[in-house]
């Protein structure tokens, strides 16, 4: 070997550095990917940005329900001995609010009062069932025992049922024509979107608030 090869020294070639230009670029993705991951997981944490509905606007525009169902006036109704019934004669007749009391008290009513119509009226018909909001359903009872007896709401605030015997009557009903008609189903509609339906009749309890009734004479 020469004396000038030896002599030369080989140096290593320096290392090539990175663009400060791609180092900016790479720190650019990375915060775009980053960016793009969290707005993903914010959209399902959100439901995925559509909007929900309003309860309330769906319940005004959606209809109210109305519905239509067969009942059996003997499943909804008071039984007869849960009512209590004031029996008065609004005729000339004598003893007629006393015998009829009599067949309602073998059919299971609870006899509050017999005597003379406290109204002084003169029904012409077979009878008035008179009743207030809270005895609805007794005096619906009771007109099974007696077709064609008028229905008569008035303000009182207890239970019981007054019965004024009309011109008209002759006998009640009989207890088969009774169960017959009682055991026939009726349609009945009930529910909110009911514009003019009255909810069926229901059980109720057996104990009951009399209503201040004044005395009347003994029956004629």
């Amino acid at each position: 070997m020469s004396y000038r090869e030896s002599s030369i020294t080989r140096r290593p070639s320096p290392r090539r550095r990175t663009p400060i230009w791609r180092l900016l670029i790479f720190i650019l993705i990375g915060i775009v990917v980053l960016f793009a991951i969290g707005f993903g997981v914010s959209l399902i944490f959100r439901g995925g940005g559509t909007p929900q509905a309003d309860p309330a606007q769906n319940s005004i525009s959606e209809p109210l329900p109305c519905q239509t169902k067969m009942v059996n006036p003997a499943e909804v109704l008071p039984i007869s001995s849960k009512v209590k019934v004031s029996v008065y004669n609004s005729t000339n007749k004598i003893g007629l609010a006393g015998d009829t009391a009599k067949v309602l008290k073998a059919r299971g009513f609870i006899i509050q009062e017999v005597g003379n119509d406290p109204m002084s009226k003169n029904v012409q018909g077979v009878a008035e069932i008179r009743y207030g909001p809270k005895g609805a359903s007794r005096a619906q009872l009771l007109a099974f025992h007696f077709p064609g007896a008028v229905l008569v709401q008035d303000n009182r605030t207890g239970k019981i049922v007054d019965l004024a015997v009309g011109a008209e009557f002759t006998e009640l009903e009989g207890e088969a024509q009774i169960a017959a008609a009682m055991a026939s189903p009726s349609a009945s509609t009930s529910g909110p979107g009911c514009a003019s339906a009255e909810p069926a009749p229901t059980q109720e309890a057996a104990s009951e608030t009399p209503s201040e009734i004044a005395p009347s004479p003994s029956a004629s």
